[in-house]
């Protein structure tokens, strides 16, 4: 079984990590299964990627856009920076009761990771404003926004005046059209240096590239 994430699995690959996974590892459980009572995406390769990436670099302002229900992305990353200590990450959904169920589920199962995690509502153009502001900089961006290669790349400019010397960008769908103007940008540019790149069957797609110093 390649391990993915149960939220990806079908009928019988739950039904057959339910045995399994008592052989598996406690800390790749974690990978695999997430937080029981939060909903998430991505699969093992890809949260590992997040959770070390943050773990290594530690990062102290991070911003995503797509909070979901929270259990995926926003999920790694805010344990990497609570194990850490110190570091934010700034999540971001356009719909307004599912941001509150992400926000009561934080509250109520995961308090530890509360402090590290700001929610917001909204249009990121509009809504990041203040706190890109605030931090003085991006050390961690994560694109992984709607099926959409405009969009990606609109993001992608975005936050791009914010990100620093020695920021880590993680592009995911890195394989499909939604990240195919944002990798052609970081493949051609002496700006960025392409550390990872995560392949099938491990993961749909999933880059680490990192700001290099400009002169």
């Amino acid at each position: 079984m390649i391990l993915k994430s149960t939220s990806a699995f079908g009928r019988w690959e739950k039904a057959a990590w339910r045995v399994a996974r008592v052989f598996v590892a406690r800390r790749t459980r974690w990978f695999v299964e997430g937080h029981p009572k939060l909903d998430g995406q991505l699969w093992l390769a890809d949260r590992k990627l997040l959770y070390e990436t943050v773990r290594a670099r530690r990062p102290a302002s991070c911003f995503e856009i797509g909070t979901w229900k929270g259990g995926g992305s926003t999920l790694f990353i805010a344990q990497g920076l609570c194990d850490n200590g110190r570091g934010t990450l700034h999540t971001i959904e356009v719909d307004e009761a599912m941001a509150a169920e992400a926000r009561r589920n934080y509250e109520t199962h995961l308090p530890p990771l509360v402090r590290h995690v700001a929610f917001h509502v909204g249009d990121y153009r509009r809504e990041y404003a203040a706190s890109l502001a605030a931090a003085g900089g991006v050390d961690l961006l994560l694109l992984d926004g709607a099926e959409d290669a405009d969009q990606t790349l609109a993001q992608y400019e975005f936050f791009l005046p914010h990100m620093r010397d020695g920021s880590a960008l993680i592009v995911h769908d890195w394989l499909t059209d939604k990240a195919q103007r944002v990798k052609e940008r970081l493949e051609h540019s002496s700006d960025w240096r392409i550390e990872r790149v995560l392949l099938p069957p491990r993961s749909v797609g999933c880059a680490l590239a990192v700001r290099q110093r400009r002169a």
